[in-house]
């Protein structure tokens, strides 16, 4: 349910096949699509695996360069002005 709720259901998997309840309950916002958090973040739904070593980044590398994209209505990250995307700095060499 929890992967259906998330847009992580691979294509296998219909919406008539989980059940719905929850996902009004819980939600998942309106500031940023599941697309846009899971792009940005390297987690690739349809393989169903991640770009590794996301906390590498995450912390003060994230802050330093997501810091100017503060939104003015101080609600977080105005995610889109941001345009990145996380890749295994193992593989990828460090993008940040």
């Amino acid at each position: 349910r929890l992967n259906g709720i998330l847009n992580m259901n691979p294509p296998s998997v219909t919406d008539d096949q989980w059940l719905h309840d929850d996902e009004e309950f819980y939600g998942l916002g309106k500031v940023r699509s599941t697309e846009k958090f899971f792009e940005t973040f390297g987690i690739h739904t349809e393989e169903q695996k991640i770009e590794h070593h996301l906390c590498r980044f995450v912390g003060k590398n994230m802050q330093k360069k997501w810091k100017p994209f503060l939104r003015k209505d101080t609600m977080g990250i105005d995610y889109d002005k941001i345009h990145y995307k996380f890749k295994d700095p193992d593989i990828h060499g460090i993008t940040w």
